[in-house]
């Protein structure tokens, strides 16, 4: 794939996963995909059924409708694509969660192989206290 491709996927990734959309937005990964924090070793990056069991809207603190996200701009190279995103949830309690990542997905042969994630930890923290997220 060439890097229009490479970011359309990664494109199509939020539409789906904005639009719940998440039996279609799973093919999208290789099955042996991996999902992390951006630490140098993928070696302790979840693995794609883990981020199954905790992606999918998973805490009832966020009201109907859970999170969704923005995609502000895409940077591509290679086999690789930059997402600064952005995320969106009001919360059950009246806070809300507004996050700001910066996003490194690695494809291969057509699929999303491997997710870096970079994300405002203090806000997490902020807002979620110290919820166990799994």
């Amino acid at each position: 794939m060439d890097v229009e491709q490479n970011k359309a996927l990664v494109l199509e990734f939020y539409r789906l996963m904005n639009a719940r959309q998440y039996e279609e937005m799973w093919k999208l990964f290789a099955s042996d995909a991996k999902w992390g924090g951006g630490r140098a070793s993928t070696d302790d990056f979840a693995d794609i059924d883990r981020m199954k069991a905790i992606m999918v809207d998973p805490m009832p603190i966020f009201v109907e409708g859970g999170i969704g996200f923005t995609v502000h701009a895409l940077t591509a190279e290679g086999d690789r694509v930059a997402a600064e995103v952005e995320s969106y949830a009001p919360l059950v309690n009246g806070k809300v969660y507004n996050n700001h990542y910066h996003m490194l997905f690695e494809i291969r042969d057509g699929r999303i192989a491997i997710v870096k994630e970079y994300a405002d930890t203090a806000h997490g923290r902020e807002v979620f206290g110290d919820l166990d997220l799994g």
